[in-house]
């Protein structure tokens, strides 16, 4: 019982900061202004981490250090998952795992950005954080949309994005990954 909660939260806070650097690192990745309520609040939970690796990782330019803190606690969850629930898992294996943690991750974020940016085009189109949604969705929705017919003002391109989405998070990157762990163990 200790355990499943000690792994439960340890889990949820992880997972919510790595989500706060993977958000932060694709809004610099795209030049998004982080002058909103949403860029402060990245600012003040992520500073304190970004500014060292910022040092570390000179001249790599896109704050990478920001991608490798994100990989580094995926690992640092599938080690602690496995510890807690026996599975000990290898080196390569962690590796592995907090890779497609991270493809996943990343993923999951444009997906509720998307999500986030339709509701918000209906309802408050002129939202502080709309310019920062459009910014990051638009690579992936801009290729999206020139390949689908003209539909007469309706843009069925983030729905399309968050089916194709959905099947690599569901499909192909779980099958990659059980694939590649399988070679390793």
């Amino acid at each position: 019982m200790t355990s499943q909660l000690i792994l439960f939260l340890v889990n949820n806070l992880i997972a919510l900061f790595a989500i706060a650097l993977m958000l932060r690192f694709m809004l610099q990745w795209v030049r998004a202004p982080f002058a909103n309520p949403l860029g402060h609040l990245l600012r003040t939970l992520t500073d304190w981490l970004a500014r060292p690796l910022r040092k570390v990782f000179a001249g790599s330019g896109n704050d990478i250090g920001l991608l490798v803190a994100v990989w580094l606690l995926q690992v640092l969850k599938a080690w602690l998952t496995g510890v807690l629930t026996i599975p000990v898992y290898g080196p390569a294996a962690l590796a592995v795992i907090g890779l497609f943690a991270v493809l996943k991750l990343w993923v999951e974020v444009l997906w509720v950005a998307i999500v986030a940016m339709a509701i918000l085009s209906w309802v408050a189109p002129r939202n502080d954080i709309m310019p920062m949604l459009r910014l990051l969705c638009e690579p992936v929705l801009a290729p999206i949309r020139r390949l689908l017919p003209s539909t007469g003002g309706i843009d069925f391109s983030p729905l399309v994005a968050l089916l194709l989405g959905q099947a690599l998070v569901a499909i192909v990157l779980p099958t990659l990954e059980h694939n590649l762990l399988r070679t390793l163990l």
